[in-house]
């Protein structure tokens, strides 16, 4: 079944040290639910890697559609944040969010660790011309030993909710923007890391500029079926 839905919000971030634990009590007890429960939200996932040099944290958001991203719903949880969340917040650090149109999603179930692959448009390709390129190297990564499915979102900044209150909390951030997500889930982060240099070479072979590989267990999943 691949990923969910038609679209993703994605993200990636550090927590301040002082307030690691508060943050994934915050995420997990009251964060998350409150996200799944908004309509076009199908299942959620939070990732961690302390061995990272920055960006230790990653955090899934799958829906329906695109709109899931933009209702009134989800502005009004952006716009009024609970007690919890404008405690959680300002403790943010290296944060990068954007909504992504699921342009390719292979494999079942889920897998026990990730890695995201972000990059740039090669110069000259458009969207239809970059699927059939990638192709052959989306074959190859789901071929690998330990992989369990591949999936590429094309970024859309037009869905990722504009200025809210939530990001007034946060520190200001400025992280580099970037086109295309290639996600590689595996059984494992021991497996994914082994695999991790060569799924970026091959990326890099396809035509895919400044890429930026980070990998991630899987930390909490929750879904609408379980919320």
């Amino acid at each position: 079944m691949g990923l969910m839905g038609e679209g993703f919000v994605i993200l990636w971030h550090d927590i301040a040290a002082e307030a690691d634990g508060a943050y994934n009590a915050w995420h997990t007890q009251e964060h998350m639910p409150e996200r799944i429960a908004l309509p076009g939200f199908l299942r959620s996932r939070r990732g961690l890697n302390r061995a990272l040099d920055r960006q230790h944290y990653f955090t899934l958001y799958e829906g329906d559609t695109l709109e899931s991203f933009v209702s009134p719903e989800y502005q009004r949880s952006l716009n009024v944040p609970t007690e919890w969340t404008q405690r959680v917040a300002p403790h943010f650090r290296n944060f990068q969010r954007m909504a992504c149109a699921l342009a390719y999603s292979s494999g079942r179930g889920v897998g026990g660790a990730l890695a995201t692959f972000r990059c740039l448009f090669p110069a000259g390709a458009d969207e239809a011309l970059l699927a059939g390129q990638l192709q052959p190297a989306l074959e190859w990564i789901a071929a690998r030993e330990g992989v369990t499915g591949v999936h590429v979102g094309v970024a859309r900044d037009s869905f990722s909710g504009g200025h809210t209150k939530e990001i007034d909390l946060r520190p200001a951030m400025h992280e580099t923007p970037f086109d295309i997500v290639v996600i590689v889930e595996s059984i494992g982060l021991a497996e994914m890391d082994r695999e991790l240099a060569a799924i970026e070479a091959e990326l890099a072979d396809a035509g895919l500029p400044g890429l930026v590989a980070q990998s991630y267990d899987m930390a909490y999943m929750l879904s609408r079926a379980d919320a």
